[in-house]
């Protein structure tokens, strides 16, 4: 049953990110995204038996439109996260995660918020609201847990640019650093043990 669960919420967030590339113009690679949905079923598939946070699964799926989108334009779209943060936030609901959600929604937005001003706009405010969505999905964390994600985050960002040096070098650098990418790896990264899939506490 809960095979069968995931086959349809994968088939139809297959058909949300086709719509939300279509939305905003955005070429939907149909091969990598199949690969990536392979990914996140290898990485859940072992924790199939266990509690899992349910919300990391469409963080993860919308998470990789949200990477395509920002990696073309330099933004991120307020029509996903504005959404998103409301289908995570019921999620947690009926998980009994409410209150440690939020707490760690305003946690990751208080943090990347102050990076934002002391970046001066290096870290866009696109950036800034996914952090939030990714707190809703990990929780509770503690000050040195923020500073180890932005390290993670910040480490992905560095070997995503050593990957574009080349030709199209000057390309990538022209619109800033699409941010999306690097802080859903490091939220990936950030829980050894079937990350993503727990909540902390």
């Amino acid at each position: 049953m809960e095979i069968f669960a995931l086959v349809i919420f994968y088939i139809l967030g297959y058909l949300i990110h086709l719509f939300l590339c279509r939305r905003f113009n955005t070429d939907p690679q149909k091969i990598k995204t199949s690969l990536f949905y392979l990914f996140i079923s290898l990485i859940s598939g072992g924790a199939l038996s266990q509690n899992l946070n349910l919300a990391a699964f469409p963080l993860l799926i919308l998470g990789w439109s949200i990477i395509l989108i920002d990696h073309k334009f330099h933004r991120i779209p307020n029509f996903i996260t504005g959404y998103l943060s409301l289908l995570l936030v019921v999620i947690q609901l009926f998980q009994h995660q409410f209150f440690d959600s939020i707490t760690g929604g305003v946690e990751f937005i208080l943090f990347f918020g102050v990076l934002t001003i002391i970046s001066r706009g290096g870290i866009g405010m696109g950036d800034v609201k996914l952090a939030g969505l990714i707190g809703l999905v990990i929780g509770r964390v503690s000050f040195l847990e923020l500073i180890n994600f932005s390290l993670l985050a910040a480490l992905a960002a560095i070997l995503g640019l050593l990957s574009t040096l080349g030709k199209s070098r000057l390309k990538h650098f022209q619109g800033g650093i699409a941010f999306a990418a690097p802080m859903l790896a490091a939220a990936v990264w950030f829980w050894p043990i079937s990350p993503m899939l727990h909540m902390k506490g």
